[in-house]
């Protein structure tokens, strides 16, 4: 199992673009350091109370400066994007890689979103649907002619194709089981997202196993799965430490729109069904759990909470490359 960093957001606008880039480039190094080799930005638009960094610019700078990293859009909006686009936007990222890119795509749910770019939320599905194959197909570098409900092409190639064989690693994100049917049927891994509980992550993996295996030409292999983590002496102290910014991070996507499966947003119920919460014994028994029941290609690992300094965030990954990974890298 290998390792990535999620530069999530916790900046709002008041905090200078450079200072949370610096903090950013600080993560990443301590994290190449601690054994990691993947480092993954998502996308939002318009977004009313944080900034989002585009991923694909700011995934091309990022690899520049460290080159011994792989790189993942995690995710890109796909219904707010159009197949040709991005299939010529991640090319290039992958050639500027010399091949580390991961492209992850995702339906997206805020609706702010959707009505700055006049696209109805309820297409999102169709536009997914239709949009991934002619990325790999355009990917090819050959013409291609398509006539579907929301994209016509006439004898479309895109001047760079990636220099990965066949293609890029395709991750799609979801978390409902007709989302992770649609994983197991379009793209490469199914990207797993921290919102359903353990349980629930367990008996969705089954689901994607089971449709993967009902499709000719696509291998059953490891995926990619994120769960939040927090470092303490013991799980009181976690879950004290932790509470407060999963309800303002969980909050806020409940407020965008997003599903999170479960009411209420705190308490250690809500809390030990999702996170891995404790000392480093708690933690490596928990993620030891995982891995037996769901194959991971990668973990992917978020230090930063809102309202939480970087210090402390750099802190944590401290704590997490030199008390966890030791004991799962292959």
């Amino acid at each position: 199992m290998r390792f990535g960093l999620l530069l999530t957001s916790v900046h709002d606008r008041s905090v200078p673009p450079g200072q949370q880039i610096a903090e950013h480039q600080e993560l990443i190094s301590l994290a190449v350091d601690a054994g990691m080799d993947l480092v993954v930005a998502g996308q939002h638009f318009v977004a009313p109370n944080l900034r989002y960094l585009q991923p694909i610019p700011y995934l091309a700078s990022l690899a520049a400066q460290f080159p011994s990293v792989r790189v993942a859009t995690g995710i890109i909006l796909l219904p707010l994007n159009h197949p040709v686009r991005v299939a010529e936007e991640a090319a290039t990222l992958d050639v500027i890689t010399n091949g580390r890119m991961i492209l992850g795509v995702g339906g997206g749910y805020l609706q702010d979103e959707f009505d700055a770019f006049g696209i109805e939320r309820s297409s999102r599905v169709a536009r997914m649907e239709e949009g991934l194959p002619l990325i790999r197909e355009l990917w090819t570098g050959g013409p291609v002619t398509a006539e579907t409900k929301y994209f016509q092409l006439d004898e479309v190639s895109i001047s760079t194709v990636p220099i990965q064989e066949p293609n890029p690693p395709i991750w799609l994100g979801a978390q409902s089981e007709p989302a992770v049917r649609r994983a197991a049927r379009l793209a490469d891994a199914w990207y797993v997202p921290p919102f359903p509980t353990h349980r629930e992550l367990i008996d969705l993996y089954q689901i994607y196993l089971e449709e993967r295996a009902g499709n000719p030409g696509f291998s059953v292999t490891p995926i990619p799965v994120r769960r939040e983590v927090y470092l303490a002496e013991g799980r009181a102290e976690a879950i004290a430490a932790v509470d407060r910014g999963a309800a303002s991070r969980y909050g806020t996507y409940a407020d965008w729109g997003q599903e999170l499966g479960s009411t209420g947003l705190t308490g250690s119920d809500w809390l030990d069904s999702r996170f891995l919460l404790g000392n480093s014994e708690t933690v490596i028994h928990g993620l030891h759990t995982m891995t037996e029941h769901v194959e991971h290609s990668d973990f992917i690992y978020k230090p930063q909470w809102p309202g939480q300094d970087h210090k402390t965030a750099m802190r944590q990954l401290e704590m997490f490359g030199n008390e966890i990974i030791p004991h799962f890298l292959d």
